[in-house]
């Protein structure tokens, strides 16, 4: 068994080595059912006692939607916890859930107490302009001292859960407070320490077996009606509940079996004025209808003893409108295990069924709240105060994934240390320690040698890169007037020189290279839209898009842009002083420029630098 301390009371430290435990010794950091609530747990296991000699077990699978008869539980188990492991263990058999629990959820449906305690009046309990009940809803939880009249309380014994009262008029109480012991917890956290110990999540939920009798009245009667007392009659007590006739609720009471009564004392005269407090009927009005109650149970002996008081209170005293459902016949209960109306508003399909067939109670937010989010946020067994000394998921995966990186560095570390020294070995133990220093000159002498050898490989290699080629030249004449572009070339030179002496003192500086020059000098005659061709070359952008378009044709790496390549154009261009605009034929013939407008003469120069890979080298490689 872990012993698990809150982390308020310990050091950084201490919290990094509880986690650390709890990670290595629970499945909490990769069971996710560990963090939800028992009701959204695919396996559940239903109790129901109400006092008497029997608890009622039943086990719901959520994903099949089926009930299943749940293993039978003793009183003496129930109380005080002996034997939870051996029970446990029976509990978790396939055959009770259709499979093998991977989490279970328990929910304990207390039906043998309902205490109803008094809330402080104030501005949340006042009823006018009151929407926002949470925070009264937590002080009940986390300083009940604080919100209910009575201050004579024992929290450590008893644990209160707020109860709106959905259809309360502006003058009247908006909530009160539901009481019930905390007698059977130790069975309960004998549950939760076993599935902490067998890496199985236990969840646990304590509710009120009254108010989930009042949210399946909707499954028991689908076209019920609102506007009347529903009276539930459980062994001990009695709960009565106000609903009005929008289906909304507006008060309850708790009446308590005095002896071996099966009613509560003087039941006729609390209903009478209950159904006045409420506006179910008018008193001393003539023709006021008389105040309907339904009263349910699974007793038909105490059904009949409470028809007979009321009965003989409407002869006598008051009429009352009196209706009897009988849980033990009832067909709505054949598929639940116990014939408990309790179970019903757990199961989905029910709960949908009811919604899709309408009604006055189903669409009214009393059971809309009852079935979606009272019966999650009213657990009676606090499991936040007891999850809080637990890490959460997030951190026990920032807890492994911590661990990961660490014994990846560590990992990084030793075979960093391990690399080296297997290095430092192998050079300790490297033959060239043994050698004489006849050897050692010798291996110098042929290291100069391959040295001096790939000196000359390289400069070789560097002197037989192809730097200017004849075709490459013509057909730059071509990329530059393409054909039938309207231009007469009279002349075409090009010339390649390096741009200093090959043998000078600047080379030997520079690292014993030279740069090259190239110049293309064309002149010749043009018309006027040819001239277009010549004037693109005016802007660095056209100069660099010829030559790119050159070394792409050709395949010639040196025509190709490059910062260590600057590329300039001198342009001149005039009118030609032989053009004839009535030249004929026959002149044409004869002298082709004639029909040219225009003359022109241009200069391209590309200097390649000194750095650049196509640099001549100047000094003889061997």
């Amino acid at each position: 068994m872990l012993n698990i301390v809150d982390p308020s009371e310990l050091t950084p430290a201490g919290i990094y080595r509880q986690a650390c435990l709890v990670n290595s010794k629970t499945s909490r950091g990769t069971d996710r059912g560990w963090y939800q609530d028992p009701l959204e747990l695919a396996c559940q296991w239903h109790l129901w006692f109400d006092g008497g000699r029997e608890v009622r077990s039943a086990t719901y699978s959520r994903n099949e939607h089926v009930w299943r008869s749940g293993p039978m539980l003793s009183l003496a188990t129930l109380t005080t916890g002996a034997g939870t492991a051996e029970f446990l263990q029976d509990l978790l058999n396939a055959e009770n859930f259709g499979q093998r629990p991977r989490a279970l959820g328990v929910i304990l449906h207390v039906a043998d107490e309902f205490a109803l305690a008094e809330l402080i009046q104030s501005n949340e309990t006042a009823g006018v302009g009151a929407e926002d009940l949470g925070i009264l809803h937590y002080n009940l939880i986390e300083e009940p001292y604080e919100v209910l009249v009575d201050r004579e309380i024992s929290v450590a014994t008893t644990s209160w859960r707020l109860l709106p009262f959905w259809g309360a008029g502006p003058d009247q109480e908006r909530c009160t407070a539901i009481a019930l012991g905390r007698t059977r917890e130790a069975f309960l956290r004998n549950l939760i320490e076993l599935g902490t110990e067998w890496k199985l999540p236990v969840r646990v939920a304590v509710t009120s077996a009254p108010m989930e009798a009042l949210a399946a009245l909707p499954l028991l009667q689908p076209r019920a009606e609102g506007g009347r007392l529903v009276a539930v009659i459980y062994l001990k007590f009695t709960a009565v509940f106000s609903v009005t006739p929008a289906g909304e609720l507006r008060s309850v009471r708790s009446l308590l079996h005095r002896g071996s009564m099966l009613v509560p004392n003087a039941f006729g005269d609390i209903l009478w004025n209950m159904a006045i407090a409420t506006e179910l009927t008018a008193p001393g009005k003539d023709g006021a209808a008389a105040p309907k109650v339904l009263m349910l149970s699974d007793n038909p002996a105490a059904l009949k003893a409470a028809g007979k008081d009321l009965e003989a209170y409407s002869a006598s005293r008051q009429p009352i409108h009196l209706e009897a459902m009988d849980l033990s016949t009832h067909s709505a209960l054949n598929s639940i295990p116990g014939r408990r109306p309790e179970f019903m508003v757990y199961d989905r399909v029910l709960l949908e069924k009811a919604r899709s067939e309408g009604g006055v109670l189903s669409e009214a937010q009393t059971f809309r709240t009852l079935w979606d989010q009272w019966t999650k946020r009213c657990n009676f067994f606090d499991t936040a105060k007891l999850d809080v000394v637990y890490p959460t998921l997030q951190d026990l995966r920032v807890l492994r994934l911590s661990s990961v990186m660490i014994y990846l560095i560590v990992s990084g570390l030793v075979g960093t240390a391990a690399y080296g020294f297997h290095s430092l070995f192998e050079a300790m133990n490297h033959p060239s320690w043994s050698l004489t220093p006849m050897e050692v000159n010798r291996i110098q002498t042929m290291h100069a040698k391959l040295l001096e050898e790939r000196k000359q490989i390289e400069v070789t290699g560097r002197l037989f890169q192809p730097r200017s080629r004849g075709w490459a030249a013509l057909e730059f004449l071509l990329q530059l007037f393409p054909e039938d572009s309207g231009v007469r070339v009279e002349s075409y030179g090009y010339n390649f020189e390096p741009s200093r002496p090959v043998v000078s003192p600047a080379n030997a500086a520079l690292g014993g290279v030279t740069g090259m020059v190239r110049v293309w000098n064309i002149k010749g005659v043009a018309n006027g839209q040819s001239l277009e061709l010549l004037n693109a070359l005016n802007s660095q952008r056209g100069l660099n898009e010829l030559f790119n378009r050159i070394a792409k044709v050709t395949g010639d790496p040196s025509y190709k842009s490059n910062a260590s390549r600057q590329l300039t154009v001198s342009h001149n261009q005039g009118r030609n002083s032989k053009y004839n605009p009535a030249a004929g034929a026959s002149e044409i013939a004869a002298d082709p420029i004639v029909s040219f407008p225009y003359s022109f003469e241009a200069t391209l120069t590309q200097t390649i630098m000194d750095k650049d890979m196509l640099a001549l080298p100047t000094e003889k490689p061997f």
